[in-house]
C-alpha cells in the first residue's frame, strides 16, 4: 500500500475544519488536509464558512479534492444537511472525525449557570451526537467507517482555576460517547475512536503572550511542542485501514503531560 493510497475511495467529514486566524492551520484542518493528502474526498464543516474555505484552498492547492459546508453542529438539522451533502457530492461515507469544542466560561460547579452547562453540552458533546446520529446510517450502507472524537486532557486532568467544570465534565463524556460507538455498532464494522489532545499550539493560541507559550510547551516531558498535526496524524491512523483491529480507545497526544502529577 502506498502512502497516497491511505484513504483512497473514502469519503470524509470533518467537523471544526477551519482555522481560528493567525498563522498554520488548527487541529481540525490539519486532520483534513491529511486526510486530502492520502486520497480522501473530504468535507469541511465549520460554522464560519471563510474559515473552511481557506483549508479548501489549501486542500486545492496540493491537488486535494473537498467541498466546503456552513454549519452549526450544535442544531442537529445542520448535521443531517452536512451528512446528506456529503454523500450526494461524494456518494457516501466513511470518516468523520469529530472535533469542535470550546471550553466556554462559567467556572466551578458553584458559579456556572444553567446556560453555561447547556451551551457546554450542546457544543462539546450534542455536536458529536448528532453528527453521528446521521453518519452512522450512512456508513453501515458503505458496510464499514471509522468515528474520530476529539476530547481533552482535561478529561482526566482538569486545570486548578482555569478549568471550567461544564468543559470538564463534557470532555469526559465525549470518552464515554466514544466507548458506547464503539460497542453498538461493532457488528457493524464501525470503529470509533477518541484522540485526547494536551496542551497544543495552535494558530487560535497566537494572541496569547510568549510566557504562555513556552509554559504549555515546558508542561510536557518531551522536549518538543504539541502543534495541530500530531493531532492530524493520529487522526490519520484511526481514519485509515492501518487502525482496522482498534476500537473504543483513547489515544491522548499529549508529549506526556497526563504522565506527570503536578498540576499545571
Amino acid at each position: 500500500m502506498t502512502e497516497q493510497a491511505r484513504l483512497a475511495g473514502k469519503v470524509a467529514v470533518v467537523s471544526g475544519a477551519g482555522t481560528f486566524g493567525g498563522s498554520g492551520v488548527g487541529n481540525g484542518a490539519a486532520a483534513a488536509i491529511l486526510f486530502a493528502r492520502h486520497g480522501a474526498n473530504v468535507v469541511l464543516v465549520d460554522a464560519v464558512g471563510e474559515w473552511a474555505d481557506a483549508t479548501a484552498r489549501i486542500i486545492a492547492e496540493e491537488g486535494g479534492a473537498a467541498m466546503t459546508a456552513a454549519a452549526d453542529v450544535t442544531n442537529p438539522d445542520d448535521c443531517q444537511s452536512v451528512i446528506a451533502a456529503a454523500v450526494e457530492r461524494y456518494g457516501g461515507l466513511h470518516i468523520l472525525h469529530n472535533n469542535v469544542g470550546g471550553g466556554g466560561s462559567g467556572g466551578s460547579v458553584v458559579d456556572a449557570t444553567d446556560e453555561d452547562w447547556y451551551r457546554s453540552a450542546s457544543v462539546n458533546l450534542m455536536s458529536m451526537v448528532n453528527m453521528c446520529r446521521y453518519a452512522i446510517p450512512r456508513m453501515k450502507t458503505a458496510g464499514s467507517g471509522s468515528i474520530i472524537n476529539v476530547s481533552s486532557v482535561t478529561a482526566l486532568r482538569p486545570k486548578p482555576g482555569r478549568s471550567s467544570a461544564q468543559y470538564t465534565v463534557n470532555k469526559s463524556a465525549v470518552v464515554g460517547l466514544t466507548r458506547a460507538l464503539a460497542l453498538d455498532h461493532a457488528a457493524d464494522n464501525i470503529r470509533a475512536n477518541c484522540i485526547m489532545p494536551g496542551l497544543m499550539w495552535t494558530p487560535r493560541l497566537e494572541q496569547g503572550s510568549a510566557d504562555a507559550r513556552e509554559m504549555r510547551r515546558a508542561s510536557t516531558p518531551l522536549p518538543v511542542e504539541g502543534q495541530s498535526w500530531d493531532i492530524g496524524n493520529a487522526a490519520l491512523f484511526l481514519a485509515s485501514d492501518e487502525a482496522r483491529f482498534v476500537t473504543g480507545v483513547t489515544l491522548p497526544v499529549d508529549g506526556g503531560f497526563l504522565l506527570t502529577s503536578a498540576p499545571n
